[in-house]
């Protein structure tokens, strides 16, 4: 099973309009999208997604592209991962045994 990093990673914030700011002044990211909820930058080939949650700020998650996302589902269960959400038949978010989430997309 192939497992390809895909130059996508999100990040939840609290202070969201302090982050943009933040990360566009100080860090120098490009700001592709802002939306109320979620803020696309793009730094250095990688594309960031600020989203707002004052609930739960710090918690990120990366993304991987795979051939086929019900047997890499199905794998990933077996390793003690578990499934949070189905955005549909070839999109999931998944949780590690170590609390990291990642979305998986089947390519």
């Amino acid at each position: 099973m192939k497992f390809e990093f895909s130059p996508h990673i999100a990040i939840k914030v609290r202070k969201y309009d302090d982050a943009i700011k933040f990360y566009k002044e100080v860090l120098g990211m490009e700001i592709v999208n802002r939306k109320d909820f979620e803020t696309h930058f793009k730094k250095d080939g990688i594309n960031f997604y600020i989203e707002n949650d004052e609930k739960m700020p710090g918690v990120t998650f990366f993304e991987f592209k795979v051939d086929d996302v019900k047997e890499t589902l199905k794998l990933m269960e077996e390793n003690g991962c578990v499934l949070t959400q189905v955005y549909s038949n070839k999109s999931i978010m998944m949780a590690d045994p170590f609390g990291i989430k990642y979305h998986l997309w089947e390519k």
